[in-house]
């Protein structure tokens, strides 16, 4: 009995050490300065690939009230250590959703981490995937 209670005491202090928390600063340029009113910033923050665009490990909503120039830097906080994929878009008419035409072309401006861009569609996580470094942004252009 006393050998169980010792090593639930040591796993039990390991366990803050698993489960880290990073704040990452999102740096996001191209936004379209002609819907900045109402409009926000929305971000889905993935961890799997299994889930990339269908279920975030996180969402976010920003205010683009402090964008200049169009550009807008944000901060995802207590997100998971290690790789990880960010989808965001500029919702200008704030209805939650990103908006597309008869094509299914988006018509708000939209990026992915690593900058990627698909063909004929969005791109792999594999693609979009970053590993963030302290310090260092990640840096987003909208298309």
């Amino acid at each position: 009995m006393k050998k169980q209670a010792l090593a639930t005491a040591a796993l039990s202090a390991l366990l803050p050490l698993c489960s880290h928390a990073a704040d990452v600063t999102l740096e996001v340029e191209g936004l379209d300065t002609t819907r900045l009113q109402g409009a926000t910033l929305m971000v889905a923050v993935f961890t799997e690939p299994a889930s990339w665009l269908r279920q975030p490990q996180s969402g976010h909503r920003f205010s683009l009230d402090t964008a200049a120039g169009g550009k807008l830097s944000v901060v995802l906080k207590d997100l998971p250590e290690g790789p990880l994929a960010i989808s965001l878009f500029q919702d200008a008419n704030a209805n939650g959703r990103l908006d597309m035409n008869a094509m299914g072309i988006p018509v708000e401006p939209f990026g992915f981490s690593n900058n990627a861009a698909g063909n004929f569609g969005p791109p792999k996580f594999e693609q979009a995937v970053v590993t963030p470094v302290a310090g260092a942004p990640v840096k987003v252009k909208l298309n």
